[in-house]
């Protein structure tokens, strides 16, 4: 029994150690990449987040959108096109960000 709240407690604990990542207010539009030539390819974007299990997994997918989206944003992207986009098992966003006129 003891091992079972315990372990309940550090699951717990650890996803309120994670919290949430806020995307950061823009205007870039996710795109397919033919939506993009003429564009200026500015460069890679991901973003991963470790919350993987059960319900939490939606979490830990937005999170690492999340990052990846600010990272575009840094870099000044009007434009992303993702090569490979978050699921309940990778929580993983990658894709590439372009500044178009």
């Amino acid at each position: 029994m003891f091992k079972k709240y315990c372990l309940a407690a550090v699951m717990g604990a650890a996803l309120l150690a994670t919290g949430c990542t806020t995307m950061t207010t823009n205007n870039i539009q996710e795109v397919q990449a033919e939506q993009v030539k003429g564009c200026k390819k500015l460069g890679a974007v991901n973003g991963s987040d470790a919350i993987f299990v059960g319900l939490s997994a939606s979490i830990g997918s937005k999170n690492a959108k999340a990052k990846a989206m600010n990272a575009a944003v840094d870099q000044g992207a009007s434009h992303v096109v993702w090569s490979q986009m978050g699921t309940s098992m990778t929580n993983e966003w990658i894709g590439t960000a372009y500044r178009c006129k």
